[in-house]
């Protein structure tokens, strides 16, 4: 079975952007509008059988989603996709038509961090109702002084 970096050059050469294999968290980087068909290709050529996790990461020049895949062969594999986004408009397309573990970790992207995932099928808050304003896990979020009469600032 190939390396999920080997299977991802030859089948999206153009997608690729960056290729880490050593360390403790090897990854590949690939395009955002390239994300749905890099998925396939795990499951395709890699034995992906499950997506466990969906994370968005705000660094200072850029917001980041993270996707964990795994193998569950013995012993098991995993294997990471990082897309990074532009800081004025972080959007990519959903992987929640190919990937129905991604519906929650997309959702919770989109309440925490404001990442919008295209064609999401429930694209709303999961954690936040729906009158909150802005997304609590940005650097640059300022919390409110007081929601419905709540007092925030204790």
């Amino acid at each position: 079975m190939m390396t999920p970096a080997a299977a991802l050059q030859e089948a999206l050469p153009d997608a690729v952007v960056e290729v880490i294999e050593d360390g403790t968290h090897p990854f590949v980087r690939v395009q955002g509008e390239k994300i749905v068909e890099a998925a396939r290709v795990l499951r395709e050529k890699c034995g992906a059988e499950m997506l466990h996790q969906v994370s968005g990461m705000d660094f200072e020049d850029r917001y980041e989603v993270v996707y964990h895949f795994a193998r569950l062969a013995s012993p098991a594999e995993f294997f990471c996709l990082k897309v990074s986004l532009p800081r004025d408009n972080p959007q990519l397309p959903s992987l929640a038509n190919e990937w129905r573990a991604a519906n929650w970790g997309e959702r919770e992207t989109w309440d925490l961090m404001g990442i919008r995932f295209i064609g999401h099928p429930h694209h709303y808050r999961i954690l936040l109702s729906e009158d909150w304003v802005g997304h609590p896990l940005r650097k640059d979020y300022q919390m409110p002084t007081s929601y419905h009469g709540i007092d925030c600032t204790k």
